[in-house]
């Protein structure tokens, strides 16, 4: 997925983290964590792209590239799950140390959410097979093909994310700026790196390889954009409709009101 839409799940699900674990799991730390939320969500964001550091195996020069698997060496499905609970756990006896204890944990948490959704679209080089690295199997997952990178689908995800962003934004706490601020600049940075970094130089790149590999929402396949391009005439008033339809929207609308 692109970077955008990682870092803006990371941000949500751990200012979600976090404010769970003030209110419900360790109310006494409250006054401690409310007042840092802004750090806590930045945390997760910075965690959510934590794992594409191992793209390094394409970008990097070869003596450092050499260490890096992308999809493997950094991404852990269920290693940084893990080391969130173990984290949410000392924090709950720590509470000293509490701060410092959930904001690695929403670090971790964004770095899950990160692997968690990598395979829904994208895979490793051009074998669609190997989605992520499975560590404890010591297995590649396969990609679940879902999501076309940078596609309509994707867009509606991140959307979706905005939503929680304008949610959260009035409750941030001040970090240097106002919270309701941060929130604004913390999402016009991942929208701006969708449309220029990811949408422009990245989509380019990886559409035309992956594009006849994806699956749609529904589990059909998608039709190829030349195929989909195609057109023949309704036989109701002889416009161009897509390849495959029947008749036209119109003239279905029309019969459907008959």
């Amino acid at each position: 997925m692109m970077m955008s839409t990682h870092m803006a799940y990371g941000f949500v699900t751990a200012y979600a983290l976090g404010v769970t674990f003030a209110m419900w799991i360790a109310p006494s730390t409250y006054p401690v964590l409310m007042p840092a939320t802004a750090i806590l969500a930045l945390a997760g964001a910075i965690g959510a792209i934590f794992p594409d550091i191992d793209q390094s195996e394409f970008w990097a020069p070869r003596s450092i590239g050499k260490y890096f698997t992308h999809k493997k060496t950094l991404h852990y499905i269920t290693g940084y799950l893990i080391l969130s609970a173990i984290l949410v756990f000392l924090a709950t006896f720590f509470q000293k140390y509490a701060l410092w204890l959930i904001a690695a944990a929403c670090w971790s948490f964004g770095a899950w959410t990160h692997s968690l959704m990598d395979p829904l679209d994208g895979w490793r080089d051009d074998h669609p097979e190997e989605g992520i690295y499975e560590h404890i199997t010591r297995k590649w997952l396969p990609s679940k093909r879902l999501i076309h990178f940078a596609g309509m689908w994707e867009w509606v995800i991140q959307a979706f994310a905005a939503v929680w962003f304008i949610a959260i934004s009035a409750n941030l706490s001040q970090l240097l700026i106002p919270g309701w601020q941060l929130g604004t600049l913390a999402y016009l940075s991942t929208f701006s790196i969708s449309a220029v970094f990811d949408a422009r130089h990245r989509a380019p790149k990886r559409q035309p390889r992956e594009l006849p590999h994806i699956r749609s929402l529904t589990g059909a396949a998608v039709i190829h954009t030349k195929q989909r391009t195609q057109t023949t005439s309704c036989p109701t008033c002889n416009k161009a409709v897509p390849n495959g339809a029947p008749i036209c929207p119109w003239c279905r609308i029309r019969l459907i009101w008959k």
